[in-house]
Parts: C-alpha cells; structure tokens; sequence
C-alpha cells in the first residue's frame, strides 16, 4: 500500500501525445471500434490483493502523472476502471479478458505507433502483470473515496462512548467488567470462560507479563503460602512497582518507536547514535513512574515547547524527543527522514497510515495528500538538536564551556582565513608574490577561497603568517588547551528537536516529487480526525509539534486511547482485540470485541491515562487468569481463540529468553536501570538485561533475526512468531548458551548436592519453579549416573593463542600463557582492555598487539597434526613512523628458532623454506614489542603448508574462538533442560 517516491518516475501514457485526432488511421485495424466493457465482477479477495500489490503501483507510477485526477491528455483518464473502459480520443484502452485487443497492452508491449511508457519502457515483469491482470478481467476493486468526517463508516472514527455492562448467565465466573464483555460474547456462542489456571502458573505468567522476568524461588512460596484472598492482588502491585517492570514495558515501546543505536547505511559519516540510550532510558523510566499517556505522547512530540523546559532544574523529558530521531536516515535524505517521522507518530499513536497519501489521496482510508503535507510542514518546521540534559548546575557549567571553546575554535578560525586571504593578495602582485615560498603557493592552490586551513595546510602556510598573527594563534591555541584541560564533567545529551527559525505551512509534492508544487498544505490536523463541520486550526505557534502533540492526545481522538489499550491487551494475550495494531482503517481488522475495546479505551481515559491501572485491571481479570489448555470443543468452536475462550501459551520472545537464561545462571545484572548499550551476544557475555543490548541497525546480528526480534528499520506493531532449525540450533551450540549451560551446573545448590536424585530435583526447582515427577526423577538419576563428563574428541592441527617470550639461551619459546578471553575483536588478557598490568596484548584475525616487554610477547601456536615438512608464508606489517617497530620470530619446538624479522613502519617477508614436524610439535610465531610496546599494532596472519602439496593451515581464515571444552554430564542435562518448550514457554 505505501508507495515511496522515485526522483524521475517514468510517466505511462503521453501516448496520446500522437493520439490526436486521426490517430486510429495509424492504429492497427484490428482495433478498428471496440465496445465500451461492463465492468468486470466484483473482484474476490485474490484478486483484490492482486491489482492492489501489483497492478496499481504500476499504474500510479507510469500513468497517472498525464493520465489521473488532475490531469486527462487527450482525454483518457487510467485511475479508474471505468474510465479505462470508456478510454479517450482513440477509443476504450481497455478489453477485460482480451489483452491482445487492448491499447493500454499495445502501448506497454511498444507494438504500433503507440509506445508507453514515453522515454522508456516498463520491466518485462511489469508488463505481465498488466497482462495477466486484463486476462483475468481486469478486477478493480472498488475506491472508496475519502470520508471528510470523523462521522463516517469507518468504525475507529466513530467516538469512544463508554458501553453498558452486559448481562451474563454465569455472572459468578466475573471477576471485573472485562470478563462480562468477554463471558457475554463467548456465551452467544454456545461456549464460557476456561477454569482458573493453578497459582505457580499464574504467578509464572503475570511475572513474565510485567516485569519480563521469571519469578524466584522466594516469590514463589512466598506467593503459594499465601492463603488470602488478596494474595494475587498483592503479587500485582509489587511488579507494576518494581524498576524492572519499565524495562519490560519500555522494550515493548521501544518496538513501536524504531529504535536502534544506529542510523543505518551513510556513507562516510560516524553510523552510531551515541546518545540514543537517553531515549530508551527515558521511555523506562516513564512506565515506571507511571506518565500518563496523554503526556507520554506529548514529550515524545514536543518536550521542548513544554512551559519552563529550557531553565527546568531537570530537564531529562527533553530525552523524550529521541522518539523522532532515531530512525533511519535515509542517505540523510529530508523528505524520506521526515515522511519516517509521520509514520511513526500516526501509526504508532494512531493505528493510521498517513504515510500512504505521501504521493496520492490515501487509497482506503479518508487521508487525502494535502494532509500528509500538512504534517509534513510540521516536522520541516523542526530542527534536530543535541542537548545536554541533567541538573542546571551541570548543563550551566557544560554550555560555558562548550560556548568559551566554541568562542576561541572560530576566532583561531578567523585568524587563518584573513592570513590565508593575505597571502593570496600577495600572489596578484609580481613585487610581494617573489616573497611567497613556492611550497606556500603549491598549498593555497589546493585549499578552496574561504576555507580555513587546517592539519598540514595550516602547518604549511603557518610560517608564511605575520608574526603577531602567529603570536595571537599560538596564544589562542593556549587558551584553548587550557580550556580542554579544565573540561567539566561531559552531561549526558538528549537526541532533542526544536523549532527551526522560519516555521512554514507545507506545499503538495504531486506524485511525492518535491520539486513538483501542488497546492498549499497548511500546518494543521487530520481532516478525519477534525470535528465535522467546524474550521480547522491553523498551527502557527512554531512548528505545530505541540499542537500536533495535543490534538493526539486529546480525549476527543478516537483513535488515541483505543489504539494504545489495544497495544496493552495484544502484549497480554498475543493478539489484540484489533488484530492489525498500527491499522485501525479499512485494510485493518476489525475488532473482535468493540464494546471491550471501548471500556477499555475510556477507562483508560477516566483513570487519568494511567497504564498501570489499565494492566491492573487486565490481569486481575478471569479471562487473563485462564488455564491455556484447550479442549476438543473449544478448539472446534474457537481455533484461533478470538472468543478469548482460553489462554494464549506464548513462547518467550528474545529478551525473555536471554533474561531467561542469566537468571538461571545467576549472572543476570539487576542493579542498575538504565545506561549506555552494550554487545550482549560477545564475549565476556554481559549480564545487563537485554532491554540495554545495542541494536545494529544496518548490520542486526543473526541472533536478533533468528528469534524475530522486531525490525529497527520502522514501527513494529507486533513482532513474527517463527519456528525454525535455527533457535535448536542456537540453544545447543551457541557459546552462550553452552556457557549458562555451564554456569547453571555449577551453581553451589545444584553441584554441591548429596546424589544425583537431588540435583534433578533442584534443577527442576531453579529451571521449572516445580519438583519433577517420578519418572521426570528416573531419567535424570539414570543419564547422570553414566558418568560425569561426556568425552569430545580433541581436535587436532588447530590454531592456539598466548603470550610469553622466547629464550634465547635455549632457542625456544618460554612457558605459554593462553589468552582465556576471546570476543568477537580477537583474543585478550581478561575483560578489561586493555588490561590494567599487562597492557594492549591482543591476538585477531589479521595480527594484533604485544605485551609491554619481550617478556609478555604475543604467541600464534599451530599444532602439527602429523608427521610431515612444511614451508611458511607471511608477511609482518607495521605502520606507524613512531616507536621502534616489533620483532617477529618462528619457533619449532623440534628444530628451535627458524626465522628473525623485525618491522618499523614497513612491511618484511617472514617465510620459512622447509621444516620437519612430529604429531604434536608445534611452531610458534611470537611477536615482541622490541624495546617499549607503543605505536605496537602489527598485522602477520602466516600460513603453513604440507611440501608434498595437500593441506593448508591459514591463520587468517581459520581464526576463531577456542574449541569448546568438555561438557559435564550435569552441565548437558542442564542444557537439555533448558531446550524444553516448558522452560521456553509461557502457559
């Protein structure tokens, strides 16, 4: 349905710009005068799909620019059928089921005088999509046109107005008015609500729901041992009260918003979003605290207009802001950043897809283009901004600073381009250009006018400027370092907008081209949205963002309340009561249960937009405390549980899953909330929550992808639900999960257990939150008692990785230390790099770094895994002109050293002719830092080859994490554990 603009559409038919009078004499005689058609059946659903996938977008790019609403050459009109029918001066362009005898087919197959598209041609796949879509009958779905009033057919249009309760038969089984809705609907349908699921299920359940996270063994008794009809209630309130029921919540949000820590595909300039953290911390902190949604809405749209904002003692809602800015950049493309910037506000707060009206009125919904443009004007009114946030102390003190170094970078500035500007005055006259240095002359012819000289430029022409000028610069340069040296503490910064110097009403790009104007679009609200009858208002306070901002968040929207409860119930259930989250229009579903979805929505509204008492009132309710069995009846009656006739049972999502897994390690990080993003799927693994992972927009790891994490690129309404090989796959082999694995069977109360019968038991309590059953008990005794560690065949010919130093009095290498970390930037000391004794030791891909002396050299080791000769191949490079450069050698352990090289800002051969290895001796190739270990980073990625030909071993490509070590029988009963759909799932 969304159509994206393309800088030069191609246009269809200025084929009548020879169709004149007289055209049909050149024409084919088998034309000859065709009957206008009747027009073809109603379309079926295919078909509808069909012409609206592929045959309209071919239309609306080739052909409506000469031939649409506004303009008709030579009288044909193509953006409906029965104009198609009727055709223009050469008669109907269109035979339903008859290609061959078609004009518009003729024309696009460039058969005859007639050939279309003018100045080009249509893909031979586009053509037959014409064709195909003719041959079946030309279906054309029905337009609806536009509705000017929020009083029209569309059913979210009409206003939220609170329902009556119904009356049910089996009024016992309500818990509140939810389940009234639900019980009156599921009554109608011959069918009731399932029974009570069991207490450690609920708990499970409503835990997961609200903070993400799997209940611990003490809320589990706690909560079991707690006899009082009040007792669910009490578990309720304490996880809408935790921090982590934000982090839950916000990563939810997070979906909607596009966020990433990245811009995406741009070229040369830095693609991270360094502060965008301060947006996602933002949105967690305000689920915790409870922000009405109304002012949610408004602070992600508009914080910066908000009344005393700017001199605020905090002013961390600026953050809010990041909503708008961290989607995509589009090759820093304007229109495309702000037509992103309309789609996630409209779809994400109105369930509406403006964004489709960016080329023509909207196709389905009453969105015509002059509104797109309207709230195109708005978001081109506004500028991005990056401001610090904090306190008023620390914003004080860091805006002096920034402004005093601002100050002194543009006076040394002016400095340069008036004595740049000297000089060039110089070379216009003989007598003062003899006095210019030709070094001086060779500079300025490479610098443009006005540009200031900067790195070797300015060192260049510097000694070309008059000396005071030299004096002032030299004391500028003083001034500024001593500024640098006094820098306060850096405050954080919010990705912020503000208004831009000349907010402006909006102009109509036709068909999407901006340098095509239409009419005038000025800065105001939906026309569906505006009440009938009664002028729009015309934002001219700023950009309108606030307004924009106040007319979403009123009351009077239908669309508002009803979209974001919607939101809440699918993030419950699995499905909202409207099935399309971010499309509440024609196209979208319709709900299941309207009069709920109203309740819901002014509830909401009663309850001063308040988020937790709208997920208070769904989980206390029967209908969310369901078991998620399902019977033979009521999976007949209601497969696809639309009558909400029983619980849902959903598999974890990614966050969960990971969560899932350090909380059964022990390794999980609940400190702190909030902070900057971190890798969570490299080693050392982190044990931040993965709400804080940092999401590579352009490159997503395949992590992400394999258990459907939701695209950062736009507005996610709800994520794909997948099962594929690949998560199996992850569970079993992924370091990550072999390391919790690990960790889980080494926890104190599982290892140090008295006999096998007891650790499967506390297993079962740690993973299931439940003991094992007999036969569950049986099996694990049985696997564990055959041993306690599965052997592995260790692999041989591989590639090892250390550091030490090479004995020169025996001509060999020193004890070995083997590097233990290893991440996906190669292998290093520990966790902190560099490390605080040792220094930059580092082993990759390509090279790396040595140790601060020759006693702490880094050491490549190959194993030999037979008995053969070999020769060596290999450079060693080192490219900095500072330092002294780094030592390579080759050591066997058979034959000692073979080869000495030593590299400073070159690059040597480093080959070895011939070598005799045994099974199991090893060459090293050891790097020193000669003397100190700066300016050290080299790159020696040897190779070592059979001499009777056959193998290879090439150290660069096959560079990897070391080969996993034995697991322990306990340890791979931990991980099967861990595989099973109960761990991995929600009932």
């Amino acid at each position: 349905m969304k159509e994206f603009f393309r800088p030069a559409p191609r246009t269809f038919a200025r084929w009548i710009l020879i169709a004149l009078p007289g055209l049909s004499f050149f024409l084919p005689s088998r034309v000859g005068p065709v009957q206008a058609q009747a027009p073809a059946p109603t379309p079926t659903a295919e078909q509808a799909k069909f012409f609206e996938d592929k045959v309209r977008p071919i239309l609306v790019e080739n052909c409506y620019s000469c031939h649409g609403k506004d303009t008709q050459t030579a009288g044909l009109r193509v953006d409906n059928l029965a104009s198609l029918l009727k055709g223009g001066s050469s008669g109907p362009a269109l035979v339903p089921g008859n290609p061959d005898k078609s004009l518009l087919i003729d024309s696009v197959r460039q058969i005859g005088p007639v050939k279309m598209p003018a100045g080009g041609k249509l893909k031979p796949a586009e053509v037959q999509v014409l064709v195909d879509w003719v041959k079946m009958g030309a279906p054309w779905p029905e337009d609806k046109a536009p509705t000017t009033s929020g009083k029209g057919p569309l059913w979210s249009l009409q206003p939220v107005r609170m329902p009556s309760i119904p009356k049910v038969k089996n009024a016992k089984l309500v818990a509140n008015p939810i389940d009234a809705f639900v019980l009156a609907k599921l009554e109608s349908a011959g069918m009731t609500l399932s029974a009570p699921t069991d207490k450690r299920t609920l708990l499970r359940r409503v835990t997961y729901d609200l903070i993400g996270l799997p209940p611990s063994d003490a809320e589990t008794e706690a909560f079991l041992a707690d006899k009082s009809p009040t007792a669910y209630e009490k578990v309720v309130d304490r996880l809408l009260a935790s921090p982590h029921y934000g982090e839950r919540w916000g990563r939810l949000w997070l979906d909607v918003a596009r966020y990433a820590d990245t811009k995406g595909y741009v070229f040369d300039e830095d693609r991270n979003y360094p502060d965008a953290y301060t947006y996602r911390d933002w949105v967690i902190n305000a689920f915790n605290r409870d922000l009405p949604y109304d002012q949610f809405i408004i602070d992600q749209l508009a914080a910066d207009r908000l009344p005393g904002m700017t001199d605020a003692d905090d002013n961390h809602d600026l953050a809010a802001l990041g909503f708008l800015r961290v989607g995509r950049r589009f090759l820093n493309s304007q229109p495309d950043i702000i037509d992103d910037r309309i789609d996630v506000t409209m779809r994400g707060f109105q369930g509406f897809t403006v964004e489709c009206a960016r080329c023509h009125d909207h196709k389905f919904d009453p969105i015509p283009t002059q509104d797109y443009y309207s709230l195109y004007a708005v978001f081109s009114s506004s500028v991005e901004k990056e401001a610090p946030i904090g306190d008023r102390t620390s914003r004080t003190a860091w805006n002096a600073y920034e402004q005093k170094v601002d100050g002194l970078q543009d006076e040394m500035r002016k400095l340069t381009l008036s004595q740049t500007a000297r000089l060039r005055e110089m070379l216009k006259t003989p007598d003062t250009a003899a006095n210019v240095p030709a070094a001086v002359k060779q500079t300025l012819q490479g610098i443009r006018e006005n540009v200031a000289p900067e790195g070797d430029n300015l060192k260049k022409l510097f000694e070309s400027f008059e000396k005071p000028a030299q004096d002032k610069y030299r004391e500028l340069q003083g001034d500024l370092s001593s500024t640098e040296k006094a820098q306060p503490n850096r405050p954080e910064f919010a990705m912020a907008m503000m208004d831009g110097p000349n907010p402006h009403d909006g102009v109509v790009f036709k068909r999407g081209n901006p340098g095509n104007h239409g009419d005038a679009a000025p800065r105001r609200f939906l026309l569906a949205l505006s009440k009938p009858g009664q002028e729009r208002a015309h934002w001219t306070d700023g950009s309108g963002r606030l307004d924009l901002a106040k007319a979403i968040a009123s009351k009077d929207n239908p669309l508002t309340a009803r979209v974001f409860v919607n939101r809440v119930w699918q993030n419950h259930f699995g499905n909202g009561l409207v099935r399309t989250a971010s499309d509440f229009g024609n196209q979208g579903d319709k709900p299941t249960h309207p009069e709920l979805l109203d309740f819901l929505a002014q509830t909401f509204m009663n309850d001063g937009w308040s988020i937790k008492k709208l997920q208070k009132l769904i989980v206390m309710s029967a209908t969310y405390r369901q078991v998620s069995d399902v019977t033979a009846k009521t999976f007949q009656n209601d497969p696809d549980n639309r009558y909400l006739s029983h619980m849902s049972r959903r598999r974890l999502d990614m966050e969960q899953m990971r969560d899932t897994f350090l909380s059964a390690s022990g390794k999980i990080d609940l400190k702190d909330v909030g902070g900057k993003s971190v890798d969570i799927w490299s080693r050392p693994f982190s044990g931040r929550r993965s709400v804080y992972g940092f999401i590579e927009r352009q490159n997503l790891p395949g992590v992400f992808r394999t258990f459907d994490f939701a695209t950062p690129d736009v507005g996610s309404p709800k994520r794909f639900e997948t099962t594929v090989p690949q998560q199996a796959l992850f569970f079993m082999n992924s370091p990550f999960s072999v390391e919790q694995a690990k960790l889980v069977s080494t926890r104190p109360e599982i290892a140090d257990a008295k006999d096998d019968g007891q650790r499967v038991r506390r297993l079962y309590l740690l993973l299931f939150d439940r003991l094992p059953s007999a036969d569950e008990e049986a099996i694990g005794r049985q696997y564990l008692k055959q041993g306690s560690q599965v052997p592995m065949e260790s692999p041989e010919g591989i590639w090892q990785y250390g550091y030490g130093s090479f004995d020169a009095v025996r001509a060999r290498t020193g004890p070995f230390i083997s590097l233990k970390v290893f991440d996906d930037k190669g292998y290093h000391v520990g966790d902190q790099f560099p490390d605080p004794n040792l220094g930059y030791i580092d082993l990759n891909q390509f090279g790396g770094h040595p140790g601060r002396d020759q006693q702490h050299a880094v050491i490549r080791r190959w194993v030999a895994p037979d008995s053969m000769t070999i020769h060596i191949t290999g450079n060693i490079t080192h490219r900095q002109a500072q330092g002294d450069g780094v030592r390579g050698r080759i050591v066997s352990s058979r034959e000692g050293l073979l080869g000495e090289w030593k590299s400073h800002d070159n690059t040597v051969n480093a080959a070895v002719a011939s070598a005799t290895v045994q099974k199991g001796d090893t060459i090293d190739f050891i790097l020193d830092p000669i003397s100190n270990d700066g300016f050290d980073s080299f790159e020696w990625s040897p190779t070592i080859l059979r001499t009777d030909g056959g193998s290879k071993w090439a150290s660069r490509t096959e560079f990897g994490p070391p080969p996993p070590e034995p697991l322990s029988r306990l340890a791979l009963y931990a991980q099967a554990l861990m595989m099973t759909n109960e761990f991995m799932f929600i009932d």
